[in-house]
């Protein structure tokens, strides 16, 4: 499918949710490249070019969408460093801090948290007017992005027309595709789009976290869908920084209320690493079952080293402060640095095909969207 793809694999990227946490992903990435070919310490590399099909949920639909543009990683981490304050003008308190626990959710009892309208606004200028056709026929890189129809309450999947016949959603603008996947319940409204091949026809859309923060399993049914029967086909998941063993918020009192669960947050926080975990571990069995079945397929999920509990207390979904974004990009270069050094050395197959993909990417020609 990918012109730039000549290495005989079906190559798929899959982007987690995480909110502010997307800084690790991107920074995580730009990382690796960096470690893999030193060309791109000074020149942007074109990750998107080095994947046949991107998936992304949530924050990692504006990363796929960015990638598969064309984008480069240093502009979306600009967003998270210069925009995300007026992204999450008011972060969620701790658990420990009841009262402003409690005034925080009165504030925001019948209201979001964060502001949609900067947030599109900064996508408007990274992704312009682009759609889903627009940048499949530009850049022939198929993505999948997963969102929540709010009205019947079923998953739906916002594609590029890279399956013939299948052109439901061509015409959708990347802006609104990650605006549709971003809409986190208690941060964003609802997401209202207008069907752009029939305006009378509305829906409204909830942050696909709910179902698929982890895209993994969407990638790897695509993928074979999309692939050659004998065509080998290799996945690359990347995480957002999954909680941690012995985090400080670890159950002490089981008798948790509605300041403990932060008004519902850790309830999704919980949830999201749940995914993470669950389509990780089954995507990787039907891998292992394909390849003893002569169906060559091989998951793998970007390691991230442990975190302590300091740290990812310093992180979260809306957490934009210097300590918070310094965290982030420092747990990704770490994480980026163990990866790189595996790869280098280990003869597995996992490590092998991390090290191939990044050490054939070519430099990014960066031009304006359209």
């Amino acid at each position: 499918m990918n012109d730039s793809n000549k290495h005989g694999a079906f190559r798929v990227l899959t982007l987690d949710g995480g909110g502010m946490r997307g800084l690790y992903t991107a920074s995580k990435l730009q990382a690796l490249a960096r470690l893999f070919d030193e060309r791109f310490v000074k020149q942007a590399p074109d990750i998107g070019k080095g994947f046949d099909l991107i998936c992304g949920t949530s924050t990692g639909a504006i990363l796929a969408c960015a990638l598969a543009v064309g984008v480069p990683l240093s502009r979306v981490c600009d967003l998270y460093c210069q925009h995300g304050p007026s992204i999450f003008p008011e972060p969620m308190p701790t658990p420990s801090q009841k009262l402003k626990m409690l005034w925080w959710s009165i504030r925001h009892a019948s209201r979001p948290a964060a502001c949609s309208q900067e947030l599109r606004q900064q996508l408007e200028e990274i992704l312009g007017d682009l759609t889903l056709s627009g940048v499949f026929a530009a850049r022939k890189i198929a993505m999948c992005i997963p969102t929540v129809d709010a009205l019947s309450h079923k998953a739906w999947v916002f594609k590029t027309p890279h399956i013939p016949g299948k052109h439901r959603d061509s015409n959708y603008r990347l802006v609104d595709v990650c605006m549709a996947s971003t809409a986190a319940p208690i941060f964003f409204p609802l997401s209202r789009q207008l069907n752009p091949d029939n305006e009378r026809d509305i829906h409204y859309f909830v942050d696909g976290g709910l179902w698929a923060n982890n895209p993994v399993m969407v990638g790897l049914v695509e993928a074979l869908v999309l692939a050659a029967p004998d065509q080998r086909i290799e996945v690359i998941s990347v995480g957002t920084c999954d909680r941690p063993s012995g985090d400080p918020y670890a159950v002490r009192d089981p008798d948790w209320g509605l300041l403990n669960w932060k008004v519902g947050v850790n309830a999704i926080d919980m949830s999201l690493s749940a995914q993470s975990f669950g389509y990780d571990s089954m995507a990787k069995f039907i891998a292992n079952t394909l390849s003893a079945c002569g169906r060559a397929v091989t998951v793998v999920r970007l390691e991230q080293g442990q975190k302590s509990p300091e740290q990812y207390s310093a992180i979260g979904l809306d957490r934009t402060d210097q300590t918070a974004v310094d965290t982030l990009v420092n747990m990704a270069g770490k994480d980026a640095e163990q990866i790189h050094s595996k790869a280098m050395i280990a003869k597995s197959n996992d490590m092998s095909t991390v090290a191939r993909i990044f050490r054939n990417l070519a430099p990014l020609e960066e031009k304006p969207p359209a």
